[in-house]
Order: structure tokens, then sequence, then C-alpha cells
């Protein structure tokens, strides 16, 4: 697809009746519409595409679970949720702003967000005269005109509203210009942030310097031009199948990845830089890089201009990660020492204490061991149908519990290559649910780690009885080509209690660092217009919406100002590492705070050598 604004979709994307697919088809198009035979598709780039199917086959009875499964995990999008100015002084900004040969405010920047909106009409979000820094936002919950009907009309003509990939409405600045200078800015642009997260980010990131009496605010990059992504919400029939609390934001994989392309797209079109904030998380996938959206954010990591930032997560304290400790007797063969046996066996427990409608955990193994499970069920019941050596799959209502687990074995993941177990439980019931592994290996055991959903995707009180507090980074934190910021007090340099931990489930050092998370100020949603409200929040989404504004500024200085025109998402990195400060007497890097907590002005002191 060459253009963000036509696509043959339109009449897909808001049925329920109908499953997206998020693909990964490496030039190999033909073969993925042999597998899939969707209905339509949008193409991202060479790697990626959108696929959309009718959830009813041709005999008009609806795809199972089993089936769904059958097309492939990695297509099947996963589901993201929200990972919730004494902080400026905390990333040394005061020097950065007002050095004369600095004076960096993020200016001819744009700084992007993919959340739940943004209150546009809001002062914090207008320059000085009066035109509003909200370059576009792309609502995907607006549905788009039908072809042939007229485009928005307002005072001064018509304007495009204009569907961004078949869906949604884009409403550019001309429009947006227009709606704040009147009474009822919301009448014009129906796009509301009726969560409030988005606009948060996007405050702390790139609000406006505010004093009121003793009231003082400022973004870290406060003239810097903003973009919105509005998400919608996932479907239900993904909420469904992934067991999703009724209620809770949930957004889909396939709605962010094409966020992203739409952002990049809109900076390549106006000519500016680019940094973009993603402050949402899962914790589905192998925590190793391999979701899709990951693989397609590392194919943007060396693009001049474009800078990702992700956050870490709000995952330590929940008790969602499981990591195998094996252990083998070792024999003695010739004098070279030698495990006794090929298999070694282990053991989880998952607790679920209150009534939980279900959950799916994921088991992920290392190649080229191969493994099987034998799930217990509290009062002891056994299920043992999968194969260690070949793709397999099996369901079981367990008798006295009342609860149906359904379990899908894959031998070799498509993107990660290794080992894959799914469980889902409907219905469970509390107690402890045993899971037995066992691991057939060649040499040594490798191991495997087993995850839960993230908090709010998981009722109950549910967890792992012998949790791991490490690698616990939330997708897409676990991305090469994402900057990954972890949480921290700036006030008493402590950790940021929830904060997620790395490294990555196969080492790579991963948070970047960390940057405060723990009470920042930033804007409040809804306001009167006139008046900005200032609330404060907690977690690595505020952490990676300051860092988003510290990019800003070095985007400005390295390519607005023609100091280093090559800058890009691992150039930062690097540098903002470099200047990385160390507040606790520990080794760095480390899984905690990565190589240490973020400081703007000593990552230009090294710049400076």
């Amino acid at each position: 697809m060459d253009s963000l604004y036509g696509s043959a979709c339109g009449a897909y994307i808001y049925d329920e009746d109908v499953l997206d697919f998020l693909v990964k088809y490496d030039n190999n198009l033909a073969g993925e519409m042999q597998i899939l035979q969707p209905d339509c598709r949008t193409i991202i780039n060479s790697q990626f595409l959108v696929a959309y199917r009718s959830v009813y086959d041709a005999a008009g009875a609806a795809l199972s679970a089993d089936t769904l499964f059958r097309l492939g995990y990695d297509r099947i999008p996963k589901c993201f949720g929200l990972m919730d100015t004494s902080a400026l002084q905390g990333i040394g900004i005061g020097a950065v702003q007002t050095v004369p040969g600095l004076s960096l405010s993020g200016k001819d920047v744009l700084v992007g967000f993919i959340d739940t909106g943004i209150d546009f009409a809001n002062p914090l979000f207008r320059r000085a005269d009066g035109t509003c820094r909200v370059t576009a936002i792309w609502d995907q919950t607006q549905t788009a005109y039908e072809a042939g009907e007229p485009n928005m009309s307002v005072q001064s003509g018509e304007i495009d509203t204009r569907p961004i990939f078949g869906y949604g409405r884009e409403y550019p600045q001309e429009l947006l210009n227009l709606a704040i200078q009147t009474e009822q800015p919301y009448q014009i642009v129906p796009s509301r942030d009726t969560d409030g997260h988005g606009t948060f980010l996007a405050s702390v990131a790139a609000g406006n310097t505010y004093l009121d009496g003793d009231d003082i605010f400022s973004g870290v990059a406060p003239e810097s031009d903003i973009i919105m992504v509005k998400l919608k919400q996932a479907k239900q029939r993904l909420r469904d199948f992934f067991l999703i609390p009724d209620g809770v934001p949930c957004y889909s994989e396939a709605d962010i990845i094409l966020g992203v392309k739409y952002l990049i797209n809109k900076a390549m079109e106006l000519g500016k830089p680019l940094v973009i904030c993603l402050g949402l998380g899962t914790n589905q996938g192998d925590h190793n890089g391999n979701l899709n959206l990951e693989l397609y954010l590392d194919t943007v990591v060396t693009l001049p201009g474009i800078c990702v930032v992700g956050s870490a997560g709000n995952e330590l304290g929940t008790g969602g990660h499981f990591a195998s400790l094996s252990t083998i007797n070792l024999g003695n063969q010739n004098g070279i020492s030698q495990p006794r046996t090929r298999t070694v066996r282990n053991e989880m427990e998952i607790y679920v204490e209150d009534e939980n409608p279900g959950f799916c955990t994921e088991i992920w193994g290392r190649a080229p061991s191969l493994y099987q499970i034998a799930v217990y069920s509290p009062t002891g019941q056994r299920f043992d149908q999968l194969f260690p050596n070949r793709d397999s799959s099996g369901m079981i209502t367990y008798l006295y519990e009342g609860t149906t687990l359904y379990a899908e074995s894959v031998v070799v993941e498509n993107n990660s290559g290794d080992p894959f177990i799914l469980l889902r439980f409907e219905k469970p019931a509390p107690g402890i649910w045993r899971i037995e592994v066992t691991e057939n290996y060649s040499s040594f055991p490798a191991g495997y780690d087993a995850w839960l959903p993230i908090r709010q995707f998981l009722g109950g009180n549910t967890r792992f009885s012998r949790p791991d507090p490490e690698v616990i980074l939330c997708a897409p934190a676990n991305a090469r080509g994402t900057i990954t910021v972890a949480g921290y007090n700036h006030l008493d340099n402590s950790l940021y209690v929830e904060s997620s931990r790395g490294y990555t489930r196969k080492g790579r050092i991963q948070p970047d660092f960390a940057a405060p998370a723990v009470r920042v100020a930033g804007l409040l949603a809804g306001g009167s217009g006139t008046r900005p409200l200032f609330v404060r929040r907690s977690g690595t989404s505020v952490g990676a919406a300051l860092t988003a504004g510290a990019v800003a500024l070095f985007l400005e200085w390295g390519i607005v100002r023609g100091n280093y025109y090559g800058m890009n998402t691992e150039v930062i990195r690097q540098i903002l590492i470099r200047g990385a400060r160390t507040v606790v007497d520990i080794a760095y890097p480390n899984p905690a705070w990565g190589w240490g907590v973020l400081d703007i002005s000593r990552a230009f002191e090294a710049l400076r050598g």
C-alpha cells in the first residue's frame, strides 16, 4: 500500500464478525494469502501486513479457538494495556534549556503518541499566538466517512478528515486551529481523551511552560509539535480469545503497528524529525523482542531522524513470571562430567485466590530442547495430551472444578524459533494449579520461562506461587529498536516499586536506564479548557514520556540545527547511556536500573568531550 489515505478494507475494520491478523510475510505475499485466505489486506511494508478475514467459514460456522490458533499464534495480534516539576530537575533539564549555546525546547521536532487521545483544546497545547501545537490527530475510534460522502464543512470551507489505512478520521492542524478558536471546539473536532492517559503523557513530554502564582509547570520539550494516534479498543473476539476482563482498556497490536507507520509517514511528509512515545505494554510474546510489533520497530531503529521510546512496564510484585531452576546430577564418563539422564522435570504452581473468569499462560522454552507438560487441577485431575516432538493441541473440562483448559504446543515458533506452549484457562477454580514441565535436552537443560498476563488483564489475584522478579519487561520494551525506560523516584533516588525489571529472556541488556516515574505532575484531561488542571501519576509510561521529551531536544540539536544529521534511535540510546547517572551503590548495568538514571545535561557533557 503506497498511501496512508486509501484502502479497500474500511468495511472490515470495525466489523466484530471479522478477525484481524498481523502478519510478518517477508515478501512471500502469495504464501501468506494461501494460508489466511483473507477478505482484505493492508500492506505496511515489504515485511508486514494486516489481513482481515470473516470469523465464519464457507459453511457458516464460526472459527474455533483451535482453528484460529492453527492459523499461527504469531499472526494473532497481541493485546496491549496502558502502563501508567521536580522531575525536570531530576533529569538535568535546566542547563539544556538555559545554556546560551543550547537553549533547546524541541522546536521543529514532532513528538508522536499512540495512546488514548489528547485534549487538543487545552491551553497547555497552544502556541503564544493562540494556534494549536497538535499537528494532527488520527482518531481510530471515529468511523470513516463512506466513499462519496462530503468532507467535513467548516467556516473557511471544506477540510478533508480522511481515513487512514481505511479507518478512523485524521484531523489536520488546519481544522484543529479552527476548532480552538470557537467556544465549542469538540463539536468541530469530536475527538476526546476520555481516559486521560494520552493527554497526561503528552503534557509531560511536550506541554507548554505554565506559570500561575505558585503553580509552575513545563513539559520537557515545550516548543515541539505533537501528533496523536487515538487507539480504538480491540475487537471483542480478540478480547474473548485472550480472556481479557470486561471494561479494561485493551488495544490490538495491529492497530498499534499501523499507528507507528502513520507517525513515520507523517514525519517524512512534513520533513521533520520524530520521537515516538509508547506508553503501552503486554506480557505476551517471548520476552526477547520477537513479537511482530517489536520486529517492525527493529526495522526503523537505524532510520535517521526517527527515535522510539517505550516503557519497561509496571509488573514488579504481581507474581507474573516463573523461571525454571533445573538441576541435574552429573555422572563421570572417561573423566568428563556428563548428565546422568537426558530429561529433567520441573514444576510450577499458579495460585488462583478469588473468582477469575479466565486467563492465558505462555510457556517459552529454548531450542533445541523439547518440552512436555502435565496440568493438575486443585483436586488432582491430570491433563497431559500434548506431545513434545510435534505440534499438538488438547482440551479438557476438569470434572470437579468445572474449568475448561485449552492447550497448544508449538515445537518451533515462527518468529523466535523456540518451543512455545499456550495454556488457556476458562473459569479457573480457586486453588493451586500445578504444571509439571518435562524437558528433553541434547546436552544440558536450557530451562524455560512462563508468564501470566499484565496485572490489569488478570483477575482474581492470580499469580505464581514461586515467582521470579526479573525478565518481566513488557513488550515492546524487549525490542532492539526501542529505548526502554524503567522508573524510579527522583525525590529519594529509590526504584519505583512496580517498575519491571530486565533483562530480556536471552540476556540482552534492557532497560537502558531509569527516569522519574513516581508522582510526576501532568495535565488532567477534560478540564475547563481555559485553565489547566494538574494531577500526579506514577508509572513507567511517565518515565517514557519524560525521555521522549529529552529525545526531542537531542533531535532539535542534532538534526534541526545540523549538528548530527545521522541521529536515530541507536545513536540517541548510546548518547543517553553515556550520560546516565548512578544513584545507588551497585554494579551497572543491572536488570532494575539499566545503566543508571536519565541525565540530559551529562549526556551533552559526554558529547562535548
